[in-house]
């Protein structure tokens, strides 16, 4: 079986900012949450087929565009990402929402891994 994509997030400096920029666009519908202190808005994610989305704010960071797969195990599949020629971004991590991982490809994308629930 392959591995799905189960989750988006768009990030970036000004997270209200965004919200409203795709939250007019799209029409999608935008919850405020301030996840472990961290401002972030849940977009619905029946307005967008079903996978669960949400719009980081990183006052620090750079605009990017995150794919979270699901994986059967974050931590084997962070070691093949590794022999790979991938980089982790952050290494697994259990969070109350899930157990993921952040990784770039070789050319430096980043790449969300989150354990599936069954696994979890």
């Amino acid at each position: 079986m392959s591995d799905p994509l189960v989750h988006f997030e768009i990030a970036g400096r000004d997270g209200e900012a965004l919200e409203q920029f795709y939250s007019n666009l799209f029409q999608w519908r935008i919850e405020r949450q301030n996840p472990g202190g961290h401002a972030y808005g849940r977009i619905d994610s029946e307005q967008v087929g079903g996978i669960s989305g949400g719009i980081r704010h990183e006052p620090e960071g750079k605009a990017e565009i995150v794919l979270y797969i699901g994986v059967e195990d974050v931590e084997a599949a962070v070691k093949k990402v590794e022999q790979l020629g991938g980089a982790v971004r952050i290494p697994p991590l259990k969070t109350p929402e899930a157990y993921f991982a952040l990784i770039q490809d070789p050319e430096g994308n980043p790449i969300g891994l989150v354990q599936r629930e069954s696994q979890a």
